[in-house]
């Protein structure tokens, strides 16, 4: 009876230390951002999100890996590289004004750089500005849909926990019902012995 009580409790156990060790993963993430270890803090949250791809602190992690890496390639002088990084970290957050920031500071180095020292005119620059500002509202306009598009998906996921949850807990209440049973017959067998 002890080991059938062990085998049908041990389960519940298991599930509770998933979750510490999730939480401890995320805390070394943590430290790894705060301590700049940041292409290490990008394996780990590659790693969490390959075995829990809806885990949103672990996308959190990643996209400040990538925020991270993409600054230190930017210190460095390699700006495709940094491009790369923070555009990655971007599409995650269309909506961080700090991230957008970086990458049009990165675009207009690598402009000025291409850029030769006779420019056009006052009129291209008039007309640059002009398609500057309808690239950059036809841009925020799709980021807008893309981060529209992103939290939908990530209320569905937050739903489908929901439903899940609420399963466990139907899960529960049926091995503690048939545990009970299971008391009951015990107690009838020992009243009859």
């Amino acid at each position: 009876m002890i080991t059938f009580f062990i085998l049908l409790i041990s389960p519940l156990f298991l599930l509770s230390e998933e979750g510490n060790l999730e939480d401890r993963w995320i805390q070394e993430g943590n430290i790894l951002l705060d301590s700049k270890q940041f292409e290490e803090a990008l394996v780990l949250a590659n790693s969490i999100l390959e075995s829990d791809p809806s885990n949103s602190k672990a996308e959190f992690i990643l996209t400040q890996a990538w925020i991270g890496i993409g600054k230190e390639e930017k210190k460095k002088g390699n700006f495709n590289k940094a491009k790369e990084y923070l555009g990655k970290a971007y599409e995650k957050w269309p909506l961080n004004e700090s991230i957008r920031k970086e990458l049009t500071e990165l675009e207009n180095s690598t402009l000025q750089n291409k850029k030769s020292p006779a420019s056009s005119g006052h009129n291209s620059h008039i007309q640059s500005v002009f398609s500057k500002s309808i690239e950059d509202l036809t841009l925020s306009v799709h980021l807008l849909r893309l981060e529209i598009e992103k939290l939908k998906g990530e209320l569905e996921t937050e739903r489908q926990e929901r439903s899940k949850e609420n399963l466990n807990e139907i899960d529960f209440y049926w091995v503690y019902f048939l545990l009970g049973i299971q008391i009951i017959v015990l107690f009838a067998i020992f009243r009859k012995i």
